[in-house]
């Protein structure tokens, strides 16, 4: 597979991720930056070891690249993007405009679901290659390190297909009054909270409508629902819209809402979701979570919120399937 311009991965490891407050409510593991300069440390030297020419990460103020390269000695050029640092989620935003930009071939990302949703909020086309470090993982996969730089390096330097070795994962748009206002890779919840606060949702209590764009019944967070209510359609592309509460013949599940937190959800009612279908959410004043964390706030009755379920979401390489394409084109063969 030919591309053109020399091998460009970059990486964007967000300082932050895992840190917000469902750490202290639910029992996650963490992931600390010393942890996450280790993990960087191992994906360097798998692009390293075939031969990436170049690697262009998000500069942080904690520097987790730089620390990660410190006593290593490596073949590839590695710099970081020219950028402001803002300490926000913007960060990882412009960073992956940066990266498509460039040319980048592939993006290594460290975080959860809300770090991926910025960085495909920016990268366009250009392919994924997720670690989970964050608090809620479904996004993200949790994979060593060395096999994603491997897998990244397969990628970039044209070893592997694809057509064969990247999948697109959908995603959902938001729209206020008929404006696309903003995307969710995973679910989309409305809240009865009348504020952003400390954005993330656990709570049964506090939700009222919640559109998923997978049905999974083996990840932690809202996006179980799906599997619990559709077991027959897992791995499908249906989503699932279920409104919360209690109804007149209504029933419940189980739901791991959060890492060791399991609570009961009331189901008024639920439907699903085909690819390119619209869901009106009922009006009212709430706040609106993308991925679990409240982001959009609809301050009074009136404005109209839909939910599209979009098939066309961010590109995201399949690792099982680089590394056993990449063996197959002898890509790790010596001589």
């Amino acid at each position: 597979m030919s591309q053109a311009g020399p091998p460009l991965v970059g990486i964007i490891a967000n300082p932050a991720s895992g840190k917000d407050i469902r750490r202290l409510v639910a029992h996650g593991s963490t992931f600390d930056n010393n942890e996450k300069i280790n993990i960087v440390r191992r994906v360097l030297l798998g692009l390293d070891a075939l031969r990436v020419d170049a690697v262009r990460y998000m500069p942080d103020t904690y520097g987790i690249v730089p620390r990660a390269a410190e006593h290593l000695v490596l073949d590839l050029d590695l710099q970081p993007l020219r950028m402001p640092v803002l300490e926000n989620a913007g960060d990882s935003l412009e960073a992956a405009r940066r990266l498509r930009d460039l040319g980048a071939r592939g993006i290594v990302t460290l975080g959860g679901d809300g770090t991926n949703r910025m960085v495909a909020k920016g990268c366009g086309d250009v392919p994924l290659v997720p670690i989970s470090t964050g608090t809620n993982n479904v996004f993200p996969r949790m994979v060593e390190g060395t096999l994603a730089g491997l897998g990244a390096a397969l990628l970039a330097t044209g070893a592997v297909a694809l057509e064969t070795c990247v999948r697109r994962e959908p995603r959902l748009d938001v729209s206020v009054d008929g404006e696309l206002r903003d995307m969710a890779l995973i679910d989309v919840a409305t809240s009865r909270l009348g504020w952003i606060g400390a954005r993330a949702l656990w709570e049964p209590g506090h939700l009222q409508e919640v559109v998923v764009s997978r049905i999974t019944a083996n990840q932690i967070g809202l996006c179980s629902l799906g599997g619990m209510l559709f077991p027959g359609l897992i791995g499908s592309e249906i989503g699932t819209h279920v409104v919360v509460g209690e109804s007149k013949g209504g029933r419940s599940v189980l739901v791991p809402i959060a890492p060791g937190v399991v609570r009961s959800v009331p189901i008024a009612s639920v439907t699903t979701l085909e690819p390119g279908q619209t869901v009106e959410l009922a009006r009212g004043a709430c706040v609106v979570a993308l991925d679990g964390e409240r982001e959009i706030e609809i301050p009074r009755a009136g404005p109209v919120v839909t939910v599209v379920l979009n098939r066309n979401g961010p590109r995201v390489l399949g690792l099982d399937a680089a590394l056993a394409e990449g063996a197959a084109v002898g890509a790790f063969a010596v001589g």
